[in-house]
């Protein structure tokens, strides 16, 4: 009989894995709520929201601002 190869967990598999679960504990670590004021915009969310929310604008800046030859 053939034996089948048992599926393997890959490098990128435990990056991923290694990846959700510090995103994990961060969120965990940052549920409190903080007032963010912008001019004339006010209002108060976690602190793991606000700063996701600033990591995903400054990608897309940084995404859309480079040169294209």
């Amino acid at each position: 009989m053939d034996k089948e190869p048992k599926p393997r967990i890959t490098g990128k598999q435990w990056a991923s894995i290694a990846l959700v679960a510090i995103a994990l504990v961060f969120i965990l670590q940052n549920l409190t709520y903080v007032r963010v004021e912008f001019f004339l915009f006010h209002t108060s969310a976690p602190l793991w929201l606000i700063l996701l929310i600033t990591l995903a604008a400054g990608y897309a800046i940084g995404r859309f601002s480079k040169r294209r030859n």
